[in-house]
């Protein structure tokens, strides 16, 4: 009996929730309801389903917990639970409902996920994109960890038992996004670090388990090959067994042959490394969506993209940010690249967050790729939305923050939907609405 009367309890929870969400859910009920988030493919588009059974699409906007009390401008203070339980009601429910917003994305305060669905976060290992220090101790330090390390695999399955299992059986979760803009490429990394997950393993001390992995890799890719490998490597060695105690700090990565067996290594360990986080993955949370890494568009080889696709239901990508001229930027939407993505994984795609910034009187800096003023970005952003969704495999798109902040790092102004002051940029904003009423029409019309 206590277990029935828990079940039905736990029931009535989920439509309440359900229910405080169906505003942004408009669809009619057209699917099987299973309880939690799932993909489906109706008349040839990839679609998201919503646990009681509609046809949805992602559409929101990032890091709503970062917004500043609105009705104290420049202070800076953060909202508390019942703070954000007012502001949702007295601003951001009409707000969301007004601009089409069917999401919190992710960076949602916990007051305000019963209110729309959201994406929860997991930074699996600190290689991060703006991280660049190389020491993890660092406030910004970043390290490629040894994956073929047990000691490693016991902390990835700690985190996500910490992380992620207390959230298994909320219907308001949509999936999980794992590291942020993590550095893969090793040609772009090299670029920014100055080393790379491959360089990082080649010169780990002798017997640790990376470099071990690493001398048997080259000991069965040079199998009675030994004087070749001597001479792309620039290396002297008696066998092919004392590759695990050499002196590998020297190799020459820029040389043909050295860099096409870097980049079966980094095959190598993504298999690795995605084995591992996708295992933690479902044991933590055998309920809701993988998108896998937020791959930053331009950063996401092949090989990994192999690696990780038996592990992700999607694959979810942020289009620019201002990184370097290594990588595409936000302006356009980068439509080799996405194509890639889907192509290799054969997964529907995310746009996980992206912006189209402009300079400002009081500030002329900001994060992601700029256009001259605000019509001009309008127009860029009204264009990218377009291209986006003209793909039948577009589950989403998650614009980057709400409101304007300061970027750490001299990186300038994190430009939101909305000022500081609490005045949205309606020429941005219209945008969004117009575009975003257009996907929703579609998707409610998709018959089952």
């Amino acid at each position: 009996m206590k277990l029935l009367l828990f079940l039905l309890s736990s029931l009535l929870c989920c439509l309440d929730e359900l229910r405080a969400a169906d505003s942004f859910s408009p669809a009619p009920v057209r699917f099987k309801a299973t309880g939690f988030f799932r993909l489906a493919t109706t008349d040839g588009r990839d679609h998201l389903v919503t646990p009681d059974g509609r046809a949805y699409v992602a559409l929101g906007v990032n890091h709503l917990s970062s917004a500043i009390q609105q009705d104290k401008p420049g202070t800076g203070t953060k909202r508390g639970s019942a703070d954000w339980e007012a502001y949702w009601e007295q601003t951001l429910r009409a707000r969301f409902a007004d601009w089409n917003f069917t999401s919190l994305g992710y960076g949602a305060p916990s007051a305000l996920r019963s209110k729309a669905p959201w994406f929860g976060t997991i930074t699996v290992s600190p290689i991060e994109k703006h991280r660049s220090e190389p020491k993890l101790t660092s406030r910004d330090g970043y390290e490629f960890p040894d994956v073929f390390d047990p000691a490693w695999e016991a902390v990835i399955q700690q985190t996500f038992a910490r992380e992620v299992a207390h959230l298994r059986d909320d219907p308001m979760l949509i999936g999980w996004l794992w590291t942020d803009t993590p550095t893969w490429d090793l040609l772009r990394t090299r670029a920014l670090r100055g080393t790379d997950w491959v360089s990082v393993m080649r010169t780990l001390p002798a017997g640790r388990p990376g470099r071990e992995a690493y001398a048997a890799f080259l000991e069965t890719r040079y199998a009675n090959r030994r004087a070749d490998l001597n001479s792309f490597y620039g290396l002297s060695l008696g066998s092919l067994a004392a590759l695990r105690e050499a002196d590998l700090s020297h190799v020459a990565v820029g040389r043909h042959v050295v860099q096409e067996d870097d980049e079966a290594f980094l095959g190598v360990i993504a298999r690795r490394y995605y084995e591992v986080v996708g295992k933690a993955q479902r044991q933590a949370d055998p309920n809701h969506l993988v998108f896998g890494d937020r791959y930053l568009a331009g950063d996401h080889p092949e090989k990994v993209l192999q690696a990780v696709r038996p592990w992700c239901d999607a694959v979810a990508v942020q289009p620019g940010d201002r990184y370097s001229p290594l990588y595409p930027p936000s302006t356009e939407f980068p439509n080799a690249e996405i194509e890639m993505l889907r192509t290799v994984t054969g997964k529907p795609v995310l746009i996980c967050d992206h912006a189209i910034s402009f300079p400002t009187a009081a500030h002329s800096q900001t994060i992601f790729e700029q256009m001259p003023d605000e019509a001009s970005a309008a127009k860029a952003a009204k264009d990218f939305l377009a291209a986006a969704f003209a793909k039948p495999w577009m589950l989403g798109y998650l614009r980057c923050q709400y409101i304007d902040r300061p970027a750490g790092f001299g990186r300038g102004l994190r430009q939101g939907l909305v000022q500081a002051d609490g005045t949205p940029r309606e020429t941005i904003v219209r945008v969004y609405r117009e575009a975003f009423g257009e996907v929703l029409k579609k998707m409610n019309g998709l018959a089952p």
